[in-house]
């Protein structure tokens, strides 16, 4: 008797501990793919000036750390080279720093540079997209803007 006992206790304590088990799993396992981790990955970059001509375009690549210190590289083409010198350094290939915070997300393409700069200030607005303003500055502030969309990239199958 004091063996069915036992068992019946052990029976309960294993169907709760799979109660509760599973579901935090679960959220564990949710909240490390698509929280903040969820921006590490490869993405398509797009640039547009404030009239939503496309700019710039080309690849980059973001990854998040344990905190939300972002890093990354970039590789873009302007599409008009004629107007370069409107958007910026956007042309060309470096590395990237920043931030990611819950949705939003703030990029420096020229973490190097001082008076030179081109800041994504963004969020992500879909598991795979980011979207927001771009701002080219100077030592005179902002010298322009205009909107950008990142669309990430499928890994391919392993």
């Amino acid at each position: 008797m004091n063996i069915k006992k036992n068992l019946s206790r052990l029976t309960k304590i294993i169907n709760l501990t799979g109660c509760i088990g599973f579901p935090l799993g679960c959220f564990l396992f949710c909240f490390s793919a698509f929280g903040n981790g969820g921006i590490s990955g490869t993405y398509v970059y797009q640039a547009f000036d404030a009239n939503g001509n496309l700019l710039v375009r080309g690849v980059v690549t973001l990854r998040l750390d344990q905190t939300v210190q972002v890093t990354g590289s970039w590789k873009l083409q302007t599409l008009d080279k004629n107007k370069s010198r409107e958007h910026g350094p956007q042309a060309g290939a470096g590395r990237i720093v920043g931030q990611s915070n819950g949705e939003k997300v703030f990029l420096n393409l020229n973490p190097d540079q001082y008076d030179n700069n081109i800041f994504l200030d963004g969020r992500k607005t879909t598991m795979v997209k980011i979207s927001g303003k771009w701002g080219y500055y100077g030592y005179a502030g902002k010298l322009n803007e205009g909107n950008f969309e990142m669309v990430r990239q499928q890994e391919a199958p392993k």
